[in-house]
């Protein structure tokens, strides 16, 4: 009996997994709101008029990454798709005296680092 109940617990931890669902709950609502905070600050940017084209791409992409973090059933691959398109628009942001420009490009990147560990942790 005792052997029974050992093999159905292995079982069951290898369907399950041993992440930690709180954990994740809690990394992935910090991500949404990073993403959000990121999104706000693309709206920002953008109604300055400068680099327009850049700044809406950012603005559609940070907004589709909020979204994939907005509820528990994460959209995986849109968040990659957007992510790695923020990714490359991150270095051709001129910086040069603007603290907020770098301010978000920081966070972007902090946010993008949280990601990918987020999703080797607990996808």
């Amino acid at each position: 009996m005792n052997r029974l109940v050992m093999m159905m617990s292995i079982a069951l931890s290898l369907l399950v997994g041993c992440k930690d669902e709180v954990q994740c709950e809690r990394t992935r609502m910090d991500l949404n709101k990073a993403w959000s905070e990121l999104r706000s600050a693309a709206t920002r940017r953008l109604q300055e008029g400068t680099d327009v084209p850049t700044w809406t791409e950012i603005e559609k992409k940070t907004e589709l990454l909020e979204s994939s973090f907005m509820t528990p059933q994460v959209t995986w691959t849109s968040a990659a798709q957007a992510g790695q398109v923020i990714a490359a628009k991150l270095p051709a942001l001129e910086s040069t005296g603007d603290a907020r420009l770098v301010g978000f490009r920081t966070s972007a990147e902090s946010a993008l680092k949280r990601q990918t560990a987020f999703e080797k942790e607990c996808r």
